[in-house]
């Protein structure tokens, strides 16, 4: 997700201390959102028998968390800054304590934040921008689909176990890609559609195609 607002704009990748901070608090109430949602509420977490269990799954969805959420917002962030932008991510305290909030009833939804952007671009540029980021997460969705079919031809514990976990980061990123397409403000589906339909229409089929295939094969 990306916003638009009047800041001098500035050339070149950067990142301010305000930022990294913002990142960090981001990541870590996430991956405890995500560990609360995967282990299905807090009340399921008292009751786990083996604490390895609890250690695979905050490993899991911290690995979630970096390649859908943050990879997302940091390829934002690169394409803006490569055209002249001002472009950081800012959190939202109150996304990130609503997907505390619901994760630890066994789901989550959460707006963690946004990447903050400012400058002059045109419509091409604009679309650009905002594709990149749910255009990432199809990408690793649609690499982490492919290993975890492949995992899913051995019989050894361990593969078993990780095509499990390489399939979970399939479903976040390919959620978090399809959720980001829809068309309403300030999903950057919004922009896409505004400016270049074809191109929404194209990237909504890949995601799709990624869904039914991930769930022939079993890995979604």
């Amino acid at each position: 997700m990306s916003y638009w607002v009047q800041v001098e704009p500035r050339g070149g990748l950067r990142f301010s201390a305000v930022e990294v901070r913002q990142i960090l608090i981001a990541v870590g109430a996430m991956t405890l959102a995500f560990t609360l949602a995967l282990v299905g509420g807090i009340d399921r977490v008292r009751s786990l028998s083996d604490p390895a269990v609890l250690g695979i799954v905050l490993a899991a969805s911290f690995v979630a968390v970096v390649t859908a959420f943050l990879l997302h917002e940091l390829a934002h962030k690169i394409v803006a800054q490569r055209y002249g932008c001002f472009a950081e991510f800012r959190y939202s305290l109150m996304g990130l304590g609503i997907g505390i909030l619901t994760a630890a009833f066994g789901w989550m939804f959460a707006m963690p934040g946004a990447v903050v952007i400012s400058g002059s671009v045109d419509a091409r540029q604009t679309v650009r921008i905002s594709a990149v980021g749910p255009g990432t997460n199809l990408a690793v969705a649609g690499t982490a689909t492919a290993i975890a079919t492949l995992l899913g031809f051995t019989t050894s514990e361990f593969d078993v176990i990780l095509s499990i976990l390489v399939g979970a980061i399939a479903f976040v990123n390919l959620f978090l890609g399809i959720f980001n397409l829809l068309p309403f403000p300030p999903l950057d589906g919004f922009k896409i559609f505004s400016f270049n339909k074809p191109l929404w229409v194209a990237m909504l089929v890949a995601a799709a195609a990624l869904y039914f295939t991930g769930s022939s094969l079993g890995v979604l």
